[in-house]
């Protein structure tokens, strides 16, 4: 990024923190792109091949330490083993991550920014087999993609930028891919609704977890490319609410897959 991309980005970042503390909306765009999304969530293809709207889910919670464990220093593999053995058990092809969760994996010092962590999840997660195919949700283009190769990153990741009107502009992101996701991508590739986009990676590439997808909504780049916040500090939650709102918007699972105003 230049430095006129990093000021304007900051510039508009504290707009945001200026109109919360005026008791608005944060993004004053994003009740109008919320509304869009939700106004044509009949249009959205299924980004995989179980339907996330009725299959069988196991919603985890990660909040606290549980059966299964993500990050920090957990072993991937024999977190893996755990879990595919409880999606087993259920008949539940996905495994589901909330939005909004305060997590405990983002408490080391690698999250902190000011001695606070950026601890609540920003997206939603689907657990499922390395492997796993991703389909395009709606017509777009290929904004940026990286592989963001440090531990506990998003490994392989590509972002969408989708504009299905005028003045109607988001971004759909896709983290811990395979590295072959990225093979023969460029910068403004068209992608069509409905069509393979990529597939899941497995650990370590995939930035040392469980083999899953983090799938997140975003309103404003902020300049950044091939790589986002995926989690947010407590702190700031309403601002990066309206800034990345619920993925769920798009997936539309029945079950409540979303934490509670706590992150819990």
């Amino acid at each position: 990024m230049t430095i006129a991309t990093v000021d304007s980005a900051s510039a508009r970042f504290q707009s945001y923190i200026d109109r919360h503390a005026n008791g608005q909306e944060p993004m004053e765009d994003a009740p109008r792109l919320r509304q869009w999304i939700i106004d044509h969530q009949a249009d959205f293809a299924a980004i995989m091949d179980c339907d996330l709207k009725s299959c069988p889910k196991i919603v985890y919670d990660f909040s606290r330490n549980g059966d299964v464990v993500i990050g920090g220093t957990s072993d991937p593999a024999r977190q893996t083993e755990i879990m595919w053995r409880q999606m087993a058990d259920a008949n539940a092809p996905v495994g589901i991550g909330r939005y909004r969760e305060d997590r405990i994996c983002y408490q080391s010092e690698q999250f902190k920014n000011d001695g606070e962590a950026r601890s609540q999840h920003l997206g939603i997660d689907l657990f499922a087999p390395a492997g796993t195919p991703v389909y395009v949700p709606l017509d777009g283009v290929v904004h940026s993609f990286n592989d963001n190769n440090l531990h506990l990153d998003y490994g392989p990741t590509i972002i969408l930028e989708h504009n299905p009107e005028p003045g109607v502009t988001f971004y759909t992101l896709y983290g811990h891919l395979s590295r072959e996701s990225l093979d023969g991508l460029y910068v403004g590739q068209p992608v069509e609704k409905d069509h393979l986009l990529c597939t899941f990676g497995d650990f370590p590439i995939n930035g040392d977890w469980i083999p899953h997808l983090h799938f997140q909504i975003i309103f404003d780049m902020l300049g950044k490319k091939g790589d986002y916040f995926g989690a947010a500090k407590p702190s700031e939650w309403d601002i990066w609410e309206s800034i990345c709102p619920n993925a769920n918007l798009i997936l539309q699972m029945p079950e409540n897959v979303t934490a509670n105003r706590s992150g819990q």
